[in-house]
């Protein structure tokens, strides 16, 4: 059975490819609405946030990180303010940016500093 760390290494090798698609649907949604800037640093942040209560998981740092982690998605729609659709997805992909962009980060800490 793999354990937690290697789950969390291989999600973050994967993460480039999260934040190069987060990244095409941020150009595809500039396309069809306005930027809500706080809506957007909410989602970032609370992706980043989740990210680290995950890692904190897999790290076995106890079960309660997963729980926070589950819980972010639901406070931070709690949180913003969505007046349409369009909000919904700017916010679910800021998020997904937030989380892979922090994987990305763990990534790049794995290759270059943790051998």
């Amino acid at each position: 059975m793999i354990n937690n760390v290697k789950i969390g290494a291989s999600l973050a090798k994967q993460s480039p490819w999260g934040v190069l698609l987060t990244g095409v649907i941020f150009f595809g949604l500039a396309l069809t609405d306005t930027l809500n800037v706080s809506n957007i640093v909410y989602a970032v942040v609370f992706g980043h946030l989740t990210s680290a209560t995950l890692l904190a998981y897999w790290h076995r740092k106890g079960g309660t990180f997963f729980i926070v982690a589950v819980l972010m998605p639901l406070l931070l729609i709690v949180m913003t303010e969505l007046p349409n659709f369009i909000s919904l997805a700017w916010v679910i992909n800021g998020f997904f940016f937030g989380l892979a962009f922090s994987l990305l980060v763990y990534h790049i800490y794995l290759s270059k500093f943790a051998k």
